[in-house]
């Protein structure tokens, strides 16, 4: 073979061997493994606002790098709440971004515009004194109220049937309200003669009560959803979930996991701090662990003793409050996330909104509404579950309880 060829032939080695060398290379290339951010909550509170008025909107984002609220409000931090008085209906938008991409989540909020030279009615207060129920009626409109009616309920709820209804005991007339005028009126021709406590088993009655301008609609308002107030008369309902925790039912998600425990037990545990109303409560002690105590009415066999389990009956106003937390001076490299959830009418374990909680050294409201679950039977669980490492993640939570808004 002349030289002309062997050289051709060298050259025609050496890109072959280059090429393979460069798709071994893109082989080799390693693919990213970060999480897309995540996006707990992003809501607005009151979703739907008269012109005028304010609401706040609020988030929760974790493993984001960047993160911007449009539009007008631009970059946030990774949680926060904001109060905005929106003139118009209006949908904003948060974007979470970091290396492995973008996350985004959408709240809108509704601006109904104020009709110019309407009325509008609101019940402030109402309360009894002796037999006699007063209340305070005010035209917060910017027009006159021509002559209304007034009435006043009580709630009668059918618990096989976990519905509510209002049953009218009274009417009461009202004159002429100017623009910003505010009056004090009783139903003249009621007599509250209920009793405050039961004589068959001695405990306090809780009433459901309601009043209601303008209830038979005798004249056009600028907002007619602002009409009633609601209020609960006499010791309201409570479900204090420390003191339960004893009879709770505790899992891992594999394991049941007995009262007491220890919080050395790597199998996850709960448990009280004696000197405060507190519920600890520790994931199982592996990557991205959890518990989950199960909660319901407990109560006693009359005739076997043996402890037993019904459904809770929420009330009406009810809601969940608690403060969380971790104890002062620990780390929890990932922090948890923390959750109340109940059971539908499955059977299937429903959670409300997830909140992540870190070692910052702050205790932070977890509250829920529970307004819309008005004479419904369930049970409730408190969740947590460490997000990532199990280091430090026992979560106190202060004062966890179903009450009824005053």
């Amino acid at each position: 073979m002349n030289t002309q060829k062997w050289f051709l032939v060298l050259i025609a080695i050496s890109l072959l061997a280059l090429i393979g060398s460069a798709a071994g290379c893109g082989a080799a290339a390693p693919a990213t493994s970060a999480a897309m951010p995540t996006i707990s909550s992003f809501g607005a509170s009151p979703p739907s606002i008269n012109q005028g008025q304010q609401t706040t909107l609020s988030w929760n984002v974790s493993g984001a790098t960047t993160l911007t609220i449009q539009p007008d409000i631009g970059s946030v931090g990774p949680s926060g709440s904001l109060t905005l008085t929106p003139n118009a209906t209006i949908s904003y938008t948060l974007t979470a971004s970091n290396e492995a991409g973008s996350t985004t989540g959408s709240a809108t909020v509704n601006v109904t515009p104020v009709v110019a030279g309407k009325p509008d009615l609101v019940i402030t207060d109402f309360y009894l004194m002796s037999s006699q129920v007063y209340y305070v009626i005010k035209n917060q409109g910017n027009a006159e109220a021509q002559p209304t009616q007034t009435d006043f309920y009580i709630a009668y709820i059918n618990q096989s049937a976990e519905t509510v209804t209002w049953l009218k005991q009274t009417s009461n007339f009202v004159d002429k309200l100017a623009p910003g005028e505010e009056r004090i009126q009783r139903f003249s021709n009621f007599d509250w003669t209920f009793g405050s406590v039961n004589p068959i088993v001695g405990t306090s009655i809780t009433y459901n009560v309601r009043a209601c301008a303008n209830a038979n609609n005798s004249i056009a308002e600028s907002n007619t959803g602002n009409n009633c107030l609601v209020k609960v008369w006499g010791t309201g309902f409570t479900y204090d979930f420390v003191k339960q925790a004893h009879l709770a039912k505790w899992t891992n998600g594999i394991d049941t996991l007995r009262w007491p425990m220890s919080s050395k037990d790597v199998n996850g545990a709960a448990y009280l701090i004696s000197y405060n109303p507190m519920l600890v409560i520790c994931p199982e002690q592996v990557n991205n662990g959890w518990i989950m105590g199960k909660f319901g009415d407990f109560y006693s066999d009359p005739e076997t003793r043996a402890a037993m389990v019904r459904d809770i009956e929420i009330p009406l106003l009810a809601e969940f409050t608690s403060r969380v937390g971790f104890a002062p001076g620990t780390t929890s490299p990932d922090g948890v996330t923390v959750a109340l959830g109940y059971y539908d009418d499955m059977g299937s374990l429903v959670f409300f909104d997830k909140m992540p909680v870190m070692s910052d050294g702050q205790m932070h409201d977890y509250n829920v509404d529970l307004g819309n679950m008005a004479a419904k039977h369930t049970q409730f669980v408190l969740w947590v579950q460490a997000n990532g490492s199990p280091q430090g993640t026992c979560l106190r939570w202060e004062a966890p309880k179903i009450t009824q808004k005053e």
